[in-house]
């Protein structure tokens, strides 16, 4: 009898198989979800190197978009991020090929094609080939070296290869750092999972960038950064490091009480002959500054007014003076000369000759209608310069700047102004001007603001804040149709804007027999006429306003005030302008 095959055995080989297949799948999917990646980084492109002369830029530790350059054995950065984030006084002047750094006490220049080896008291840098600084043929984008701006510059820099990467680290700060208990990998992310970035060795140190419960983001000796287990990390510790770099002392010249100054508007010799007759009421002011001087073109050149006996009578009279300077010709390019070494230099040494023939006491710079973005750079290295030859010569630079707007703020560099100027005068009026609506040439708000807003970047000892001895006149038609709703103030309505001085608004006013209302908001009487057709409309400066404003001041206790301008007065401000200085 033929023996029949037992049928169970088909199906004990297919659970078997099938048991197999689902023990050897589980144990892939255990070990390809818990065992470590073997996966490698791509460097390069995890540090976005794209080329052998490039390096990665790791400011604090975070991969910026910028990327220095290699050339020469030296590693150079973008002249617009050393600016822009490692030293703003760092300057390149490409017309004329030169690099400028400006010290308390002198001016370093580098021109163009100068190597690290050439420079003097460079001796640990003699051989090296690379240049200070360079033009890129390609993209006209100018490089500087990383060794010379460290020599101005408190930061601290370590340069790895393969790929080139350069870190940028602040000199002065607190590290935690640890110590590799076994050998291990740092990854990009944390996760095990994540692609390893390099392999570390026991005992190796890392800086601790980032702590978290599993995983520390970590900084290696050799230029990796990443993240490691912790339980890999043992030794902590806190180390403190210091920096040897000794930050240059710009010194500055100031008065043990406060500046009280006005401009005195000379246009001939005739208004110099009359110092001593719209002095003869004044009461407090310790300063005069003259507009003596005119930008004539774009050489450093200017016309002057100059008197040496007007000197004198003021210096008897115990007025400092500082000659004021304007850009305000139209036959001149205030961006044309100021964006060049060689006249820059030429105005500040003709400033120079003629401070020291008349005998000043100080320099005035009003230059305005500057375009801010154009020239503004170009404007701070002008005062940085011109600061070093007034140090030297113990004369005092003062800056006349309009009321800040942060556009302002940054383009005119207010904050650099003063640590090079000895005193930054805001000029605390115009709120609204010809062209504007119409409204007060310094409301108490506006003057409040301005003092503010100076203040969050100009030292206290160093602010000095003008005020108007003026006030605009404002026309409009009479006739005009104005829609409901519409601003009757709106410079779509003026017909004509009159600067005018206190006691000529006022009699104005008076003679018209306006009534005076006082306007709370602005801290000034308001009044207008009507005459020949047209409304006549002012909001009056007089000591009233000016006490007012003056009360302001003294909240915030600059180190001065000052006043446009001499002759614009009425006799009764004096009074209030002396008690101001007395308090």
């Amino acid at each position: 009898m033929e023996k029949k095959p037992k049928r169970w055995i088909p199906a004990v080989i297919s659970c078997t198989l099938i048991v197999l297949i689902c023990a050897v799948s589980g144990f892939k999917y255990i070990r390809e979800r818990y065992s470590p990646s073997e996966e490698r980084v791509d460097l390069n492109a995890l540090f976005q190197v794209t080329a052998e002369d490039e390096a990665a830029i790791l400011a604090n530790n975070l991969l910026i978009e910028e990327k220095a350059q290699w050339k020469d054995g030296e590693l150079y950065l973008p002249y617009s991020y050393v600016k822009e984030s490692l030293n703003k006084r760092v300057y390149v002047d490409e017309r004329e090929g030169l690099l400028l750094y400006v010290l308390p006490d002198e001016i370093v220049e580098v021109p163009q094609g100068a190597r690290l080896s050439e420079l003097a008291g460079w001796e640990d840098t003699a051989g090296k080939k690379g240049l200070v600084w360079y033009m890129n043929e390609d993209d006209a984008v100018v490089y500087i070296s990383i060794t010379y701006l460290s020599r101005f510059t408190d930061l601290e820099f370590t340069v790895h290869t393969d790929p080139g990467r350069l870190y940028i680290d602040v000199a002065s700060r607190v590290a935690q750092t640890a110590v590799v208990a076994k050998d291990t990998q740092i990854r990009k992310l944390g996760g095990i999972k994540s692609p390893i970035v390099a392999d570390v060795s026991v005992g190796v140190q890392v800086e601790i960038l980032d702590a978290m419960e599993n995983w520390s983001q970590v900084r290696t000796e050799d230029g990796w950064t990443g993240y490691i287990l912790n339980v890999c990390l043992d030794n902590y510790s806190v180390q403190e490091k210091v920096s040897d770099f000794e930050a240059p002392v710009y010194t500055s010249m100031s008065r043990e009480d406060d500046v009280c100054l006005i401009w005195h508007q000379a246009r001939n010799q005739e208004d110099n002959s009359k110092l001593e007759s719209l002095l003869k009421e004044v009461k407090g002011v310790n300063t005069i500054s003259p507009t003596w001087f005119s930008l004539l073109d774009n050489e450093g050149n200017f016309t002057s007014l100059a008197s040496t006996s007007y000197v004198e009578k003021a210096h008897a009279m115990g007025l400092e003076v500082w000659g004021l300077v304007d850009n305000f010709s139209p036959d001149m390019s205030t961006y044309e000369l100021l964006s060049r070494t060689s006249t820059r230099r030429n105005l500040i040494q003709n400033l120079l000759q003629a401070a020291l023939e008349y005998d000043l006491d100080g320099i005035n710079i009003d230059f305005e209608s500057m375009d801010a973005e154009l020239t503004g750079p170009h404007f701070v290295q002008f005062i940085r310069e011109l600061s070093v030859v007034c140090r030297q010569n113990q004369l005092v630079l003062s800056v006349d700047n309009l009321v800040p707007t942060s556009k302002r703020i940054r383009c005119f560099d207010y904050a650099e102004q003063g640590v090079m100027a000895d005193y930054v005068i805001i000029m605390g009026y115009d709120e609204h001007w010809g062209g504007s609506a119409a409204g007060s040439t310094a409301s108490l708000p506006f003057t409040r603001s301005s003092i503010e807003n100076a203040l969050q970047v100009i030292p206290q000892d160093k602010l000095i804040h003008a005020l108007p001895f003026y006030t605009r006149v404002w026309a409009f038609d009479a006739a005009a149709e104005i829609p409901e709703g519409a601003d009757p103030y709106s410079a779509d309505y003026v017909i004509s804007s009159t600067a005018k001085g206190m006691g000529t608004s006022k009699n104005l006013l008076l003679e018209h027999q306006a009534e005076l209302v006082w306007d709370d908001e602005v801290s000034q009487y308001y009044g207008e006429y009507e005459e020949d057709g047209t409304i006549y409309r002012i909001w009056l400066e007089d000591a009233t306003s000016l006490k007012a404003k003056l009360d302001v001041v003294a909240e915030y206790d600059p180190a001065g005030i000052a006043f446009w301008k001499l002759g614009l007065e009425s006799d009764d401000v004096w009074t209030w302008v002396k008690d101001y200085l007395d308090r």
